[in-house]
């Protein structure tokens, strides 16, 4: 800086430049001093003329949407001058569920939810919010720091565009995983039910089990969903719905298993 700025903090010495950034120099003994300071960067962003000058007046900077975490992870925020240091603010709400790793707060920003501790890289819990082009909830956060899977989707989006159904979890490095099941094998019961592009397969089928439990995701021109799926699953049947004939004709009836695990229809009486 050219033109000497008047301390923010003490309102009576000016920054003067040094190697790492910019101090008060008011001093008269060791009772009568500031150690105020501006480093000449935070979290990855230069701390130009223009934005100290606004700091020292404002007490506060624009928002910015770059800056990185020790851990090299974005984040979001404001720097703002508070109790005589330079430090982050936040524009959001914080999680009611405390990080699972060290138990400290876990904000809500604009791209991640975040612990606190993440900016000093004293933790590492970091959740992008944008999963496989699936932008999660504050609810969906909530139940993966509390340790359980969140709802079964089928609208995540591959890396070569294709669309995929899962659950997501935190493993035990607390990242965030793909969890295909949809819920557990009913003709084996031992197997894990996971969905392709065109079926919905029992993960036993290559073992010593061999269970060849199959249901197609298109049955007689009618597409199930692995919503629709589950609760045949669990409940042994669907919900009565419309069907059309090979003469085109409409006729209602529900979806259910026969004695072999095959999908078959029933009409409704």
């Amino acid at each position: 800086m050219n033109n000497a700025v008047k301390c923010p903090v003490c309102n009576q010495g000016d920054l003067i430049e040094g190697e790492k950034g910019y101090m008060c120099n008011h001093f008269k003994n060791l009772e009568d001093k500031c150690s105020f300071m501006i480093f000449k960067s935070y979290f990855g962003k230069e701390m130009t003329p223009e934005l100290i000058s606004q700091l020292v007046v404002s007490k506060e900077t624009v928002f910015f949407d770059d800056l990185i975490t020790k851990g090299n992870k974005r984040f979001s925020a404001k720097l703002i001058i508070e109790n005589g240091v330079v430090k982050p603010s936040f524009q959001n709400k914080m999680l009611d569920s405390p990080c699972p790793i060290c138990g400290k707060k876990v904000h809500v920003l604009s791209k991640a939810f975040i612990c606190e501790g993440a900016f000093n890289k004293d933790c590492d819990l970091y959740i992008n919010k944008n999963v496989a082009s699936v932008v999660l909830s504050d609810y969906d956060a909530e139940v993966l720091l509390n340790g359980s899977s969140t709802a079964y989707r089928n609208d995540f989006l591959s890396s070569n565009n294709k669309l995929f159904g899962a659950k997501l979890f935190l493993d035990n490095e607390y990242q965030v995983k793909f969890n295909y099941e949809i819920g557990k094998c009913p003709k084996c019961l031992t197997g894990s039910v996971s969905v392709n592009n065109w079926a919905y397969g029992c993960s036993n089928f290559k073992n010593h089990i061999k269970c060849d439990f199959t249901v197609w995701r298109e049955i007689f021109g009618k597409k199930i969903t692995p919503v629709e799926f589950l609760g045949l699953c669990q409940n042994g049947r669907s919900e009565i719905t419309k069907f059309k004939s090979s003469k085109n004709e409409e006729y209602t009836g529900f979806y259910q298993f026969d004695k072999d695990f095959k999908l078959v229809i029933v009409k409704s009486s």
